[in-house]
């Protein structure tokens, strides 16, 4: 009985799949862009005369189709409501497993991506996360060349001068920047944002960050040798442990926030990965300048707290909210109901880090408070 079940499920999955592959960015839009030529944009990072620099995470946006009305909707309400100096898109930025290998329609989507972000006119910068690069339907590379065609975009397969990479085709890695923030007068750089790429595609293990990853941390550590957020796609397993000992106030001295449960009584935990992250957690230690770490991943995952990790050190570990309605998977691929209607109904948004001169370091979650409006507000705020 379970096996001709299963077989059932199967065989509608693979349907769904099938209507997807063949359908997908029928309705393809243009953005208009800015207009404006690659290069043509000074995209140095600075603070602004109060001292202050804004970031906006927006992550999981995962799309296999154009991009719809509602995600447009609440992603403009979020980046209105940010007013934000720099955006960070943590990952999964398409599902390209739903195309039926289909390279054409992956790439038309990142160019989607790219106008959309380019029209806002605001720097940004992305790494990639898990499904970016699933079955290989299409290459980062490939990828990147799309987005870096966008005037705002920091990074790229080009050196620049706005930012530090590191690229590895071997280990799959090419979003590593060290992204230096200046003093508003320009005259030195006073922090830095840190991208960190994913190294795992769908389907095959998490296995940490890469040594050469690491170096580049250390590298950049040694050379700005300044404070800096950090932004990635997985949660490390300091999530997992924090998580664990929100209410030891020893270990976690804040908390704030939730995972939402689609089942009444049934608790869901981060995404548990394998103590794989050693090398960089010493090297974290060590350096003692990363004043946060902020991924996405768990799409049902909204926390943020302070992680007390060493007697002397402590770091700020938030989950970006999920910032858009993607493909809407939770029609069709979510085959119980009140998962269903938790996708369908939970708030996008995005995470907002506010970032001063003078040492203060907040962090905050940005939502659509689901008025039919988009009227955006903001919630558990962690004060460093």
């Amino acid at each position: 009985m379970k096996r001709k079940i299963s077989l059932i499920l199967l065989t509608v999955l693979l349907i769904s799949l099938f209507a997807f592959s063949v359908t997908g960015c029928q309705s393809y839009r243009e953005f208009p862009g800015s207009g404006k030529e690659k290069g043509s944009v000074d995209l140095t990072l600075k603070f602004d005369e109060q001292g202050k620099f804004k970031i906006l995470q927006m992550t999981d946006i995962q799309f296999i189709d154009y991009i719809d009305d509602e995600s447009i909707a609440v992603m403009d309400a979020t980046i209105e409501y940010a007013k934000p100096d720099l955006i960070v898109v943590t990952g999964d930025q398409i599902s390209p497993e739903y195309l039926g290998g289909q390279s054409g329609k992956a790439k038309k989507i990142c160019g989607q991506i790219s106008g959309y972000f380019d029209s806002k006119e605001i720097p940004w910068t992305l790494c990639f996360g898990n499904h970016d690069g699933a079955m290989s339907v299409l290459s980062k590379a490939d990828m990147l060349k799309e987005y870096q065609k966008s005037a705002y975009f920091v990074g790229g397969l080009e050196e620049n001068k706005y930012c530090e990479s590191y690229i590895n085709e071997k280990e799959d890695t090419y979003c590593n920047y060290f992204l230096p923030i200046y003093s508003n007068d320009g005259n030195s750089v006073e922090y830095g944002v840190f991208v960190m790429d994913c190294a795992t595609s769908l389907g095959s293990p998490y296995k940490g960050f890469t040594q050469g990853q690491i170096d580049f941390y250390n590298a950049m550590s040694k050379k700005y040798g300044v404070k800096m957020s950090m932004y990635t796609h997985e949660p490390t397993e300091e999530f997992q442990t924090m998580y664990d000992n929100r209410e030891n106030s020893e270990i976690v001295s804040v908390f704030k926030g939730e995972i939402e449960s689609p089942e009444v009584g049934k608790t869901y935990y981060p995404t548990k990965n394998p103590e794989s992250n050693e090398a960089f957690r010493n090297s974290m230690i060590a350096n003692k300048n990363i004043d946060g770490i902020f991924v996405g991943h768990d799409h049902l995952s909204n926390f943020a707290g302070i992680y007390n990790m060493a007697e002397d050190y402590s770091v700020v570990l938030g989950y970006g909210r999920m910032s858009s309605y993607g493909f809407g998977e939770w029609k069709y691929f979510m085959f119980s109901s009140s998962k269903r209607k938790l996708y369908k109904n939970y708030p996008r948004g995005g995470r907002v880090v506010e970032v001063s001169a003078n040492g203060d370091y907040s962090t905050f979650d940005v939502l659509d408070s689901k008025d039919g409006n988009y009227t955006m507000t903001s919630i558990n705020e962690v004060i460093k």
